[in-house]
């Protein structure tokens, strides 16, 4: 039914009767971005891409990459030593302050008031956003409720985990509703449980007319949270698009787990196969008895353009 749904549609438009859809607004322009740093470290090296209104867009890649450089260029607090930036038609190197009140940002490590409560702290940051003292603690409650934080917001935020301050540092993000939202690794930090809250969070401020650009080391938080993805390694954009888009890019797409028969506790060996056949040929002349054949993710994608597999320990940590 979908497929006859979607001829019928085309036909449309071919006979115009029916308007394509516009394309969507481009929310963040960026052009031949370069960081080099006085040490002569270059960060980012020609980095292109647009951002379409109301998508998510995570950035991934190994340590050192240059992720974080790059949204700290978004974000104005690096300036680039080449290149330009464009936020809803700002130029953010020109007009940094302009360009920064549509965003909420979250940093990857940012201190916070400890002898505030977590109310008096959302408040405080709201006021600083130029709301009214009614729209701050209207908005404080909002994010509190969202973040799953309610029990805790009479305590001090001295007295609060690591993965409770994580959240605070999102809400900040949060509030006012920018129509822009920059992450530097979200929920770093968090348990699997607390990591999806801060998932449906983000969807929820997406639903409502937000965009948001994020960086992360998780593959599934990329792969279910993106519309598109950018791989950044040796501070080049290397790869940028959906997931499917990302993943014919392998010319091996089914990825065989085992371990060797003769020797059940060796490590586990990864083999890529083109086929599901050319998998089950090799199972039957290894002759293996414990396996797994799974279609390719944007794990294999990942190692497959950086040569690097992503962090085994946060990996784990998804559960």
């Amino acid at each position: 039914m979908t497929a006859t749904i979607e001829s019928l549609s085309q036909m449309e438009v071919r006979r115009g009767t029916l308007a394509p859809a516009p394309p969507r607004e481009i929310a963040v322009r960026v052009r031949d971005l370069i960081k080099v740093y006085r040490d002569g470290t270059e960060a980012n090296r020609g980095i292109s891409l647009e951002v379409r209104r109301g998508e998510v867009v995570a950035i991934v890649g190994p340590n050192g990459a240059g992720k974080t450089t790059f949204l700290r260029q978004l974000t104005t607090e690096l300036r680039p030593t080449a290149g330009s930036v464009s936020v809803f038609g700002v130029d953010a190197v020109a007009e940094p302050e302009r360009a920064k009140r549509a965003m909420g940002i979250t940093p990857q490590e940012a201190g916070v008031f400890e002898r505030l409560t977590v109310r008096e702290h959302f408040e405080l940051f709201a006021r600083l956003k130029h709301l009214s003292k009614r729209e701050a603690r209207e908005a404080a409650r909002e994010v509190i409720e969202e973040l799953g934080l309610s029990a805790e917001t009479n305590k001090n935020v001295g007295a609060l985990s690591g993965g409770q301050r994580r959240r605070i540092l999102i809400g900040l993000a949060l509030l006012g509703r920018p129509p822009l939202l920059v992450l530097d690794e979200p929920t770093t930090g968090l348990d699997p449980s607390s990591r999806r809250a801060v998932w449906s969070v983000i969807r929820r401020a997406v639903a409502v007319g937000a965009t948001v650009i994020l960086s992360t080391h998780y593959m599934e938080e990329a792969e279910r949270l993106s519309d598109r993805i950018g791989v950044i390694a040796a501070g080049r954009l290397i790869a940028f698009g959906t997931l499917d888009e990302l993943l014919v890019r392998l010319d091996r797409s089914y990825r065989l787990s085992y371990r060797d028969p003769i020797d059940p506790s060796s490590d586990l060996k990864i083999r890529y196969c083109a086929s599901f056949a050319q998998a089950q040929q090799h199972i039957a002349r290894e002759l293996l008895s414990e396996y797994s054949i799974a279609r390719a993710s944007l794990e294999d994608v990942y190692f497959n353009l950086t040569g690097e597999p992503f962090d085994k320990d946060e990996a784990e940590a998804i559960g």
